[in-house]
């Protein structure tokens, strides 16, 4: 009697090409997502809302596209033809918006709809490959023999994601802003041609492998079946009238399928059952590449010692270095010690998970709050009945006011607060201002009446009276108020005389030359505002430079008093009235690692339970259904954006952190009376079914 020892078969050569395709695709996507929104602000200049709701539309493109990749896979191309046709579209795509990125001389209207059109074809290919790609590497595999060899992979391939993301994240911020290119302080060009560049490589990966793939032929999609089942039971229960009432509904389709698919379908909507809640976790997460990045705009990146600036798109590449360290260090370390406290299944893991995402947005809005100079529950910045007054004359002005009982002095181009205690009527006396003889002005006292608002700032300025030949007649104007931003940008408005209008302002950026506004005064300035980037400027009126420099902060509400006199220099003075702290960006890291904690346990554990509980066939559409929750949460996004519904975005991240404690309440409450299924229960329930 003899014996045969089975052969040990050796890992398949055409994974690691699948890996190095990975790589290169992944490299491409999060590299024009990580600078996307940036690009919408800076050269398209969409303002933060829609550049933002613009952003999240992509994500949900890329979302649901998973669903039509997966038919196409398993219903007509099979996984290799899909995945080379949509890595061609993704290809375009990601060409096209290289190519708006320079196309500086065409008009913004097309620029803007050229890129749309990219995105667009960026997210079909991106998100189509999605639940194709794994499964073909799955497919490589001789089964059981070579199971341990499948399990590793599965974990490189995670690993190749990430890998990606993270080099990815790194570089095209750096692409971005460290290079200059078309005369611009910047280099988009550059920053998404790498992007494409890597995607044209993975195509070139995947295409040299064809020789060494297993390729198998389409099936009948489950996907298709599975809505066939749904269909054909909601129409059997409304038209078939039947003496004997069925248990579950799906039931009502037994005359075309069979128990099996019916069992297995119905396992399956248990599961998606659960799944209804879980969007609100992408509503936070995916709000990294938005509304952190735009966050991080206001923050302070240099790190001196490495003559060095982390930028506001290259900071979350953490999040992918911390999900590569959390993963083993989870699965060796953390896990274990959960399970003794009691949370040891994956639902428990998940609603962890979400508290995680809770924790890292109430960071988030601590952020925001410290940036804006506020505390944490404060509504306004604004305390008291304060009267403000400008002087906009080139000398000193007394101001008396007999409800105060103090005379007080304005320097030139200077500014008074006068705060008044206790309550205010809608007028005060008469205020009476004396001005130094200095300005030489046809009359130097005014007497008049002012308003002031209650528990607001109430601000007038002091000017020329240029209308109707009355140059050196003294006016005491009202102001309207100006407000800091939601999105934290400075505020800046000019304050001079009608002798003004017309004149250029120029704002130079001293750390980059080629960065520079551009505004020209016009008769009604004094009641316009403008959002600008935060930096110090070299102030230029009419090409002429003076000598002093403007310091724009975060989250500052800023006036530029000018003097409209021939002698510019020293006629100008730049007065800061409200203003956040100028923080590091470093301090947006614990909210990354909350969110890369709650990624271990909230995406990575869902996926294994999406997987494990899943019956074998439907594993498929549980893939497409769970990636689809995460379109709907970028949807939701949208809606909550659109809405405007706080003009602090600080309050916003509250919100979503409040929602996300409330949606893992939900969860639990419905998943209470969840079964888990053993890989066992789908023959025994097949079994029972066919008795």
């Amino acid at each position: 009697m003899s014996t045969t020892l089975p052969c040990k078969l050796s890992y398949p050569k055409s994974i690691w090409l699948i890996f190095g395709n990975e790589f290169c695709e992944r490299f491409s996507y999060h590299g024009l997502k990580c600078i996307l929104v940036l690009f919408f602000v800076t050269v398209q200049k969409y303002d933060h809302d829609t550049s933002t709701v613009i952003y999240h539309v992509f994500m949900v493109c890329a979302y649901i596209a998973p669903f039509f990749g997966a038919i196409a896979a398993d219903s007509y191309w099979g996984k290799y033809k899909t995945i080379f046709i949509l890595s061609i579209v993704h290809a375009i795509g990601n060409i096209m918006v290289a190519v708006a990125s320079f196309a500086t001389s065409i008009s913004l209207g097309f620029q803007r709809s050229f890129t749309i059109a990219g995105l667009l074809l960026t997210a079909i290919g991106a998100g189509g490959i999605k639940p194709c790609i794994s499964a073909f590497g799955g497919d490589q595999f001789v089964l059981p023999e070579q199971n341990d060899q499948l399990n590793k992979f599965f974990s490189i391939f995670y690993f190749a994601v990430n890998l990606g993301g993270l080099v990815s994240t790194f570089i095209t911020p750096e692409l971005r802003k460290s290079v200059q290119c078309f005369g611009e302080d910047s280099c988009f060009p550059l920053a998404f041609g790498t992007p494409a560049t890597l995607m044209l490589i993975s195509i070139v990966l995947f295409v040299f492998g064809k020789s060494l793939y297993k390729i198998k032929k389409p099936t009948t999609s489950i996907i298709t079946s599975s809505i066939g089942c749904i269909f054909r039971a909601i129409k059997n229960k409304i038209t078939i009238t039947s003496e004997v009432e069925k248990k579950y509904w799906l039931e009502y389709a037994d005359d075309k399928y069979s128990n099996r698919e019916i069992f297995e379908l119905r396992s399956a909507l248990d599961v998606m059952y659960l799944f209804i809640p879980l969007p609100i976790f992408y509503m936070l997460f995916d709000q990294q590449g938005s509304r952190w990045t735009l966050q991080g705009t206001l923050m302070n990146g240099r790190i001196d010692f490495l003559n060095w600036t982390i930028k506001p798109d290259q900071i979350h590449m953490l999040n992918s270095l911390f999900v590569i360290i959390l993963l083993p260090l989870f699965d060796i370390a953390v896990y274990p010690i959960l399970y003794k406290i009691g949370i040891n299944t994956s639902i428990r893991k998940i609603t962890l998970g979400g508290l995680f995402a809770a924790l890292a947005f109430v960071c988030t809005a601590t952020v925001q709050y410290t940036i804006f100079g506020q505390s944490f529950l404060a509504l306004s910045t604004n305390e008291g009945n304060i009267l403000r007054i400008y002087n906009g004359f080139g000398c000193k002005v007394t101001v008396s006011d007999p409800s105060v009982g103090n005379n007080f002095t304005i320097q030139s181009l200077d500014v008074l607060d006068i705060n008044y205690y206790g309550p205010v009527s809608n007028e005060t006396g008469v205020l009476s201002v004396y001005i130094d003889p200095m300005c030489e002005l046809k009359t130097n006292t005014l007497n008049q009446r002012v308003s002031i608002a209650k528990e607001k700032v109430s601000s007038y300025i002091l000017q020329s009276n240029t209308a109707s030949n009355g140059d050196g007649i003294i006016q005491l104007k009202r102001l309207r108020e100006l407000k800091k931003l939601k999105n934290g940008n400075p505020n800046l408005r000019f304050l001079c005389d009608e002798r003004s209008t017309g004149r250029y302002i120029t704002l130079r950026d001293v750390n980059n030359k080629l960065s520079e506004i551009n505004i020209r005064l016009s008769p009604d300035t004094e009641d316009q505002s403008y959002e600008t980037p935060i930096g110090t400027y070299n102030l230029y009126v009419d090409g002429e430079y003076l000598s002093q420099t403007v310091d724009l902060l975060p989250a500052s509400v800023n006036d530029l008093l000018l003097r409209p006199d021939h002698k510019l220099h020293d006629n100008a003075r730049l007065i800061t009235t409200e203003k956040g702290k100028y923080i590091h960006i470093l301090w947006q890291v614990p909210q990354t690692l909350f969110i890369s904690i709650a990624e271990v346990m909230f995406v990575v554990t869902l996926l294994n339970f999406s997987f494990t509980q899943a019956p074998s066939s439907m594993k498929s559409i549980i893939s497409a259904f769970n990636l689809f929750t995460q379109g709907v949460g970028n949807i939701l996004i949208i809606i909550v954006a659109k809405m405007n519904l706080f003009e602090n975005r600080g309050h916003e991240f509250l919100f979503y952190a409040i929602l996300m404690i409330f949606s893992m309440i939900v969860f639990m409450l419905m998943s209470a009376k969840y079964k888990f299924k053993s890989a066992t229960d789908d023959h025994t329930a097949d079994d029972e079914n066919n008795a």
